[in-house]
């Protein structure tokens, strides 16, 4: 076991933890308990129960096992990936921003702060942190990365920490079977069904500050609201960010405005 800096927790070594925490005061049961439930309210053909075994689904994932669950579960299954995507403001309300590389998906648009796929048997608050340690600092476990455990102690930390050496954020939503459609890089598109955390927060540290993965990044900015909204308008934007700032922006806004905030 080791203790990572940014969780203030202590994480198996191999990286096996259920995908099991809190969302908005209530536990978030593992992916595959999510589905299962979703899938139960909108379709009357679903496998039987022993189609996922209990070790499977300890870990948060579901691999078909029995044979009513072959075929058009596993086909579900394999284009269907949790990921984390990360909002950060300054504390002028101007949004992070990063550039995508021409060969990566999206290439050459405007992102999210930080975005990435959950590996397999890791929590999404895990790679959240991960993934924002990697591509802002190129460290993962970097201890300039803090995650909040909710928005009250993000409230708390916000005050307390010393945001121009610091990325704070917390997770704020999460959304089940979200459909994305992302430009390949040979000029082609994908569809992509996907899991999401969503996490918003606060840093002021200084863009020089930062050492951005090269292999993920090409340029980052502070961007305000209005250039956003006009990149929105330009197709400037990967239509996942367009969905998160039409979704996220106010909320993600309003903190920004609200009394106190430094």
């Amino acid at each position: 076991m080791r203790e990572h800096q940014a969780l203030r927790a202590e994480i198996p070594a191999d990286g096996k933890e259920a995908v099991v925490r809190e969302v908005r005061g209530r536990e978030l049961q593992p992916l595959v308990e999510l589905e299962d439930r979703h899938r139960r309210q909108h379709d009357d053909s679903r496998p039987t129960p022993d189609a996922v075994s209990p070790h499977t689904r300890a870990r948060g994932l579901e691999f078909p096992r029995g044979p009513r669950a072959r075929g058009r579960a596993a086909q579900r299954l394999r284009h269907r990936r949790p990921a984390v995507n990360v909002l950060i403001l300054d504390d002028r309300g101007q949004l992070l921003m990063q550039r995508r590389p021409a060969d990566k998906e999206n290439g050459g648009r405007w992102d999210k702060s930080v975005g990435g796929h959950v590996s397999a048997g890791e929590e999404f608050d895990t790679t959240a942190v991960r993934e924002a340690g990697e591509e802002l600092f190129d460290d993962p476990v970097s201890p300039r990365v803090r995650l909040a455990r909710d928005r009250h102690e993000f409230d708390a930390l916000e005050r307390s920490e010393d945001l121009a050496r610091t990325v704070l954020f917390y997770r704020a939503s999460f959304q089940l079977n979200l459909r994305d459609v992302r430009h390949a890089p040979d000029g082609g598109r994908r569809n992509v069904l996907y899991h999401l955390a969503i996490y918003h927060g606060r840093t002021a540290v200084p863009l020089e500050d930062f050492r951005p993965q090269k292999s993920e990044i090409d340029e980052l900015r502070y961007v305000g609201p209005a250039e956003v909204d006009q990149m929105l308008l330009d197709a400037r934007l990967p239509p996942n960010m367009a969905f998160l700032w039409l979704t996220q922006g106010h909320a993600l806004l309003g903190r920004n405005r609200a009394p106190g905030r430094r």
